[in-house]
């Protein structure tokens, strides 16, 4: 356990984070926002992004991260993970003040605005709770005319992706008329669409270049420039375009690896039920996971599994099938969206066979695993802390231990496997010089367009790429980090590797690094 000092003062910064921000803190759809839960929650309140409440919370945070300082000199390293967890809550502190005072997406994308309001329902739903959704509900018109009044001038992207998004939210709303009348909720939609057509647009979204170096650089937990990332990336494009002409000629394709990927049969899916074929496979990794060492895979200590259609008012914003945690010690499971329009969700009786990669990266060994252990994890302090790299590049890594130990078998696995890391790379190269502005939205959908995507679906992408910059670059370059630490281990014992990696919660990767160098660490979970 951390010092008495560093553990308080975590303490109250959780505490103060649930009580300003409930919904952002409690979902993990805010990447930068620790998973903090209010002990007493009220279903009254949503998230002030007001400019007096924001201008609050960057001083806040400074006073937390002075204090951080403070303790952590003090403590002198006297308690057990005390550099560690100093260093990770400073990272925290620093990078949710530097979002909310330079980035400030609540302020300029209805987007996110929208996105806090559809979590703040499905937070909701999950309670089982029927006053928390009626109080939700009844509260929510007011969280939206906040940001409507306050609307001044955005971009012209965020204001149509905003637009969508509310076309999309009033239809998701339909789907309440069954539980609680939704009526007052829609009228603040459509008076939201109605400020939005009339608000003055910037025809630029981009950030400043030193602004986007530090997101890259910090706020994903990278420690790379944006050169350097771009090399990286570059470096995995060129070793998968090899690795796919291999494949490709292996399955009688020459090196045309799209020809080879299109040739790939269908599964037909039994009586057309995608959930039962999905949990069939979750079982399947599940089971590989066990055998090969990986903690709390074991089939009776299974944990809640929910598989759903994505809500319709996320679709503007998210590009693929995901999986989000339920936040809370012990774990409570989470729930595996499907993406109706790609992915999983595309046809009735047949399914692309990467469904099975897509089970490894959402759930084992993936997300659900990784968050599974870092909410059961011994330190409570570093429980409700994730970030971008360590959370994708551990989903990444998960799909190639699986075809490793044997997971993935069959002749076009490698191939499958390889074209995703292909698309990743190219993805993140896209988000790169889309924000740096190198590339605009036609160039963008053009790249991704050459890995694979429809052209429809490219330039779709491309712009929901705009809405969260650097974020696509994790993928590639945090299974890269993943797979330098496990081999800079000597490439062996992946049980005790993954114990200790797992152990540890989502420190930085500086630490668990050097954790790893001095033989572990703590290890043990808590029932």
């Amino acid at each position: 356990m951390p010092s008495d000092s560093i553990q308080k003062i975590a303490e109250e910064l959780y505490a103060y984070l649930a009580d300003r921000f409930p919904v952002c803190s409690w979902s993990d759809e805010f990447v930068f926002f620790p998973q903090a839960i209010s002990s007493n929650l009220d279903w009254t309140r949503w998230d002030d992004f007001s400019p007096d409440s924001v201008e609050d919370a960057v001083l806040s945070l400074r006073g937390f991260r002075n204090e951080l300082g403070k303790a952590a000199r003090d403590s002198d390293g006297q308690g057990p993970g005390d550099p560690i967890n100093a260093a990770l809550l400073l990272w925290v502190t620093e990078t949710l003040e530097e979002q909310l005072e330079f980035v400030r997406h609540p302020a300029v994308q209805p987007t996110f605005i929208l996105t806090v309001a559809t979590m703040g329902l499905v937070q909701a739903l999950q309670s089982q709770n029927a006053d928390a959704l009626l109080a939700r509900m009844e509260t929510l018109p007011d969280f939206l005319d906040r940001f409507r009044k306050a609307l001044i001038r955005i971009p012209e992207l965020f204001r149509e992706a905003g637009i969508q998004m509310a076309h999309d939210f009033g239809r998701w709303l339909d789907s309440f008329r069954i539980i609680c009348d939704p009526q007052t909720v829609v009228e603040a939609k459509e008076r939201l669409v109605e400020a939005l057509n009339a608000v003055p647009v910037a025809s630029d979204f981009r950030l400043s270049e030193d602004l986007l170096e530090r997101i890259v650089q910090h706020h994903t937990g990278s420690g790379l420039d944006i050169r350097d990332c771009l090399l990286e990336l570059e470096e995995e494009i060129a070793e998968t375009l090899v690795v796919l002409e291999s494949e490709a000629g292996n399955m009688g394709h020459g090196r045309n690896w799209e020809s080879a990927f299109a040739g790939i049969g269908r599964e037909s899916i039994p009586e057309g039920d995608k959930v039962l074929l999905l949990r069939k496979e979750i079982r399947r990794l599940r089971d590989h996971c066990f055998s090969e060492g990986l903690p709390w895979t074991d089939p009776s200590m299974e944990q809640s599994i929910v598989i759903e259609k994505l809500p319709a008012s996320l679709k503007p914003v998210r590009a693929a099938d995901s999986y989000s945690a339920v936040p809370g010690f012990p774990f409570r499971g989470g729930i595996f969206y499907i993406f109706d329009d790609g992915g999983l969700g595309q046809a009735a009786h047949w399914i692309h066979p990467v469904y099975r990669m897509t089970a490894a990266h959402e759930v084992y060994p993936g997300h659900h695993l990784l968050d599974m252990c870092r909410w059961n994890g011994p330190d409570p302090l570093r429980r409700p802390v994730e970030y971008p790299l360590f959370h994708e590049g551990w989903a990444c890594f998960g799909e190639d231990m699986m075809l490793d130990t044997g997971a993935f078998d069959r002749d076009y696995d490698r191939l499958i496997l390889a074209r995703r890391r292909h698309r990743h790379a190219v993805r993140g190269k896209v988000d790169l010089l889309l924000h740096r502005g190198d590339l605009d939205l036609n160039a963008a959908a053009r790249e991704l367009e050459s890995a694979g995507f429809s052209r429809a679906r490219a330039r779709e992408t491309a712009g929901k790429y705009a809405l969260r910059p650097a974020y696509q670059m994790c993928y590639t370059i945090g299974r890269r980090r993943f797979q330098r630490i496990f081999q800079s281990c000597g490439g062996k014992g992946r049980g005790s590797f993954v114990q200790t990696v797992l152990g540890q919660g989502e420190i930085l990767f500086g630490d668990l690094e050097r954790v790893l160098k001095e033989g572990g660490g703590k290890t043990g979970f808590d029932d």
